[in-house]
């Protein structure tokens, strides 16, 4: 059976999404829906709704969420954030919600686009696509055998 997933880098302004498939592995950046202070009930909410479409559209069977720890692999202010938010898709949208360590994946997405030589702008933009789609390939690699 394949599974598809919903990859998410979530940060502050923006969040990162990804499509991926369990059987082939395969993945496929959609958008960086972007939001303003999510962590905040009302644009929570418009973040849900965004998510809740694109969950539709790409028939997904389950979430995978970044996490961001500490060298301790503890969670971090941010991924308490996070983890909020994340729990939050479980209840808003009845969906599965697992979470992955992806600490340094923006930092990496970041330097793929550089070594590519995006400008400063275009990486910008990219750069959250690009964390969410390092984050679900892990996260497949670590659960999918």
């Amino acid at each position: 059976m394949v599974m598809r997933y919903l990859g998410l880098d979530v940060g502050e302004k923006r969040i990162g999404v990804a499509v991926g498939e369990s059987l082939a592995s395969e993945l496929t950046t959609i958008i960086a829906a972007k939001n303003k202070g999510f962590y905040e009930t009302a644009s929570a909410n418009e973040a849900y709704e965004k998510l809740e479409k694109i969950i539709q559209s790409e028939q997904t069977d389950a979430i995978v969420v970044g996490l961001p720890v500490n060298e301790e692999g503890g969670l971090t202010s941010e991924a308490q954030k996070i983890k909020k938010f994340g729990d939050g898709l479980t209840e808003a949208l009845d969906c599965v919600v697992h979470y992955v360590n992806e600490t340094l994946t923006t930092f990496m997405a970041s330097e793929m686009l550089e070594s590519q030589g995006l400008s400063v702008a275009e990486a910008k933009l990219r750069v959250d696509q690009l964390a969410a789609q390092l984050i679900l390939q892990q996260f497949l690699e670590e659960n999918v055998t």
